[in-house]
């Protein structure tokens, strides 16, 4: 019976060692990592010869972790194949035809550091051919703006299924800037977990946190189960860099977070978790988390998680000292979401009993003090009061002044720029012209 937390089931899936290269684009000579060899039981019988493998050659150039790159595949000099089947890793083999000559191309998309290429042929009539294997470096890709997911450079919304009418998964519509997003959306959480079968189920009731949190280029998703089996627990999942599905189940690609890194002083899970990017200041490439927890006898708080410069470190959550918008304490009224600009993180709070509507700037952060600065702006009174609404953040227009996504009752989505800052600390949220996501049916 397969393990009902995904946290812990994540312990389990093996690694899969790479294979060290020099730097550029590199060949090397490997065992096949993917594909199995050829032999008498993949259609040759005992006393029939095998083809030689095919040739593999690289750009002439180096490649890019992101980018599709073309390796020229040529046959061996005894026969001509009439297609080449391929694996990237541990992807799931492809097909491409082969030319009078028997030669093909191949578009591979590097998507970590390394990457392994398998190829053999197929000849009609005979056997498959023995496989070629590379392995190549590739240059990191520049590092993608906050939200974007998709690689434009435009800042993307994410949100999760299960709820809003939506289907089970975790849903992604492309940005569009001020002109609003491309409803026709794609479930990234089509696969879940990618551990005892693929279901998209296993996101529902969880929240969604975009960043790159594994330090690299591609934003990623830190998913965060404040109820359910796996409470208090958490699993960053790697972030494609094109908008496609994510790939939970390749080894590397999976990180869960247990649930006692992210308690509190009094063992209180956060009630919610948002991205507090590099709010120490330390050059930290992972972000921090920011959240809210606490508990009715020692009251709620605004919690600090830190993040200790490697993938899924957090530890030492600290309570900051910092009051609500409106002087108070009672956090557990209040739901915040944040962006990452450049001068640092910007983080919305929003009291939905009251239509409160803040914006706190330039977050810094001080764990020694648990003090936390920012510059504070109002930006509404009666803003969607007691409304059911998701929030997310992000720069939507690019123009530097984080902004606002709300998803509501029918897959409604609205942004709400934001506008008019001022030294008196005040601001304007405008809403656009609200769209309807608009889902495919499930596989």
């Amino acid at each position: 019976m397969p393990e009902p937390n995904p946290s812990r089931r994540a312990w389990r899936v093996a690694s899969s060692a790479l294979v060290g290269v020099v730097a550029g684009v590199a060949l090397v000579a490997v065992p096949p990592a993917a594909a199995d060899p050829p032999s008498p039981a993949r259609g040759a019988s005992a006393t029939e010869t095998v083809p030689t493998a095919p040739v593999i050659t690289p750009p002439s150039g180096p490649t890019t972790v992101g980018v599709y790159a073309d390796f020229l595949i040529t046959n061996a000099a005894d026969t001509t194949p009439n297609a080449y089947v391929y694996q990237v890793n541990a992807g799931p083999p492809a097909q491409v035809p082969a030319d009078a000559n028997g030669a093909a191309t191949i578009s591979v998309k590097p998507t970590w550091f390394t990457t392994t290429l398998t190829v053999y042929g197929l000849f009609t009539g005979g056997p498959a051919g023995e496989s070629a294997t590379i392995t190549f470096n590739s240059d990191p890709a520049p590092a993608a703006p906050d939200a974007d997911l998709t690689g434009d450079g435009v800042a993307d919304l994410l949100t999760v299924g299960g709820t809003h009418t939506l289907p089970a998964g975790i849903w992604l519509a492309t940005g569009g800037g001020a002109a609003g997003i491309d409803p026709a959306s794609t479930n990234i959480g089509i696969r879940g977990y990618g551990i005892g079968g693929y279901d998209p189920g296993d996101f529902t009731g969880s929240q969604v946190v975009t960043g790159r949190f594994f330090g690299e280029s591609f934003q990623d998703v830190l998913v965060y189960h404040p109820t359910g089996t796996n409470a208090g627990g958490a699993t960053i999942l790697r972030g494609t860099g094109d908008g496609s599905p994510l790939h939970p189940q390749l080894s590397g690609n999976q990180l869960p977070i247990i649930s006692d890194q992210l308690l509190d002083e009094y063992g209180n899970s956060p009630r919610q978790l948002a991205n507090a990017g590099d709010s120490r200041r330390l050059g930290n490439d992972i972000p921090d988390l920011i959240g809210i927890s606490g508990d009715a006898t020692n009251g709620h708080h605004l919690t600090y998680y830190p993040n200790f410069f490697t993938p899924g470190g957090y530890l030492l959550a600290t309570r900051t000292t910092a009051l609500t918008p409106t002087g108070g304490t009672d956090w557990e009224n209040w739901t915040i979401a944040t962006t990452q600009l450049s001068g640092g993180t910007a983080m919305f709070l929003w009291n939905r009993s009251t239509g409160a509507l803040h914006l706190w700037t330039d977050l810094t952060f001080s764990q020694g003090t648990g003090q936390l600065t920012y510059t504070a702006y109002q930006l509404a009174t009666n803003w969607n009061t007691d409304v059911a609404l998701d929030l997310r953040a992000a720069d939507i227009d690019g123009n530097g002044t984080p902004d606002l996504w709300t998803v509501g009752g029918a897959a409604s989505v609205t942004p709400w720029l934001v506008s008019n800052l001022t030294t008196a600390g005040t601001g304007t949220i405008t809403a656009q012209p609200a769209q309807t996501l608009i889902t495919p049916s499930q596989p």
